[in-house]
């Protein structure tokens, strides 16, 4: 079942398909989160929270935009004002962006790490809605049009903000390498 099927379940009483939309996106929101919030306690409570509110809202979305924005705006909503309570960020030591591979050398794992913390760190100075538009774009796959309403806005902003964004980075982590190695 799509997602539009499993709300007209859900909205016929069937509350237990609800966890089959949890099974789908939790994973990926979790994700999404512990890249702003940088802590996976902290992401994994959002999630939490994000779900419960799509539980409680559910009856009165509207189906006339996808339930993965709608979930994705909760979650940024959420993510805000979490960071609003908490205005120091924490960074940990796991990172979304690290996957262990043993077919790598010492070396190289240690490049990526740089390029990664470079990357984390270049990404930090941007303006949000650029921050934001970015990571959507490259960790979650959403097209503009999705970044638009999740994020308030048009499809040329959104796509505006992307390429300011690359533009920024690439600058910025050019200058701090020295070469053109970054991939962006």
């Amino acid at each position: 079942m799509n997602d539009a099927d499993l709300i007209r379940e859900f909205r016929n009483g069937n509350i237990d398909v609800f966890s089959e939309l949890v099974a789908k996106y939790s994973r990926p929101l979790t994700i999404m989160i512990l890249r702003i919030v940088r802590d996976q306690e902290e992401a994994k409570d959002i999630s939490q929270t994000v779900f419960l509110k799509a539980y409680e809202g559910l009856p009165r979305f509207m189906l006339a935009s996808s339930f993965k924005t709608w979930l994705y705006s909760i979650a940024l909503n959420a993510v805000k004002d979490h960071l609003r309570k908490n205005r120091k960020a924490r960074m940990v030591e796991a990172d979304p962006d690290q996957l262990e591979d043993s077919s790598e050398s010492p070396a190289d794992r240690l490049d990526a790490a740089r390029m990664s913390k470079n990357l984390r760190e270049a990404m930090e100075m941007l303006p949000e809605k650029q921050r934001l538009t970015f990571q959507l774009r490259i960790y979650e796959n959403l097209d503009y049009k999705e970044i638009a309403r999740i994020l308030g806005g048009t499809a040329g902003g959104a796509r505006g903000n992307f390429f300011q964004a690359v533009k920024t980075l690439r600058e910025r982590l050019i200058g701090w390498n020295g070469d053109e190695r970054t991939g962006l």
